[in-house]
């Protein structure tokens, strides 16, 4: 259900591919809202869109900043309570409709998890843009972190340190 998520990242990593940008510091995001904590360079701009569905409403969260060279994403989705869902299906939904929306090809998937919690990390390629995504489910929240930049350019450090940071947070 996240495939209006991260078409954004088209646009914001046209933004990155400027030559000669400094690299924002680097900071701990959080989201009360989403329960998480992750790092990020900068701070990271907010997007909010509900829609309706044959199941109900859902809302989708995202927030996006850009590196030296590359354009970090967090994301998650709430549904209608009454929604119930196969937590793989939905893990492997989130995955294929990204690769969809971002009109690319899935390269590799491998089964991850965050603690108890399971997902997948995967690899997308389109003609201009490599995608490295982490999903994972936690409860009834499907989360989706992406790290995106230009083809052609080495994966920097930064993108181990950005997935590496992702931590759930304890309900307040």
């Amino acid at each position: 259900m996240m495939r209006k998520l991260f078409p954004a990242c088209l646009l914001l990593l046209a933004c990155v591919a400027a030559a000669g940008q400094a690299q924002a510091p680097w900071q701990k995001f959080t989201s009360e809202e989403g329960r998480f904590s992750v790092l990020m360079p900068g701070k990271p701009s907010p997007e909010k869109e509900t829609k309706q569905s044959p199941h109900g409403p859902y809302t989708t969260y995202l927030f996006s900043a850009r590196g030296d060279a590359q354009v970090f994403l967090v994301g998650w989705v709430d549904y209608a309570p009454t929604f119930r869902f196969d937590v793989q299906k939905e893990i492997e939904a989130n995955r294929d409709n990204f690769v969809k929306a971002v009109k690319g090809n899935l390269v590799g998937t491998t089964p991850i998890k965050l603690g108890t919690h399971p997902g997948v990390e995967f690899t997308a390629e389109t003609e201009q843009v490599v995608y490295r995504s982490r999903v994972y489910v936690v409860g009834r929240r499907p989360y989706q972190l992406v790290a995106a930049r230009v083809k052609g350019t080495d994966e920097p450090s930064d993108v181990n340190r950005f997935f590496s940071s992702f931590e759930i947070t304890p309900n307040k």
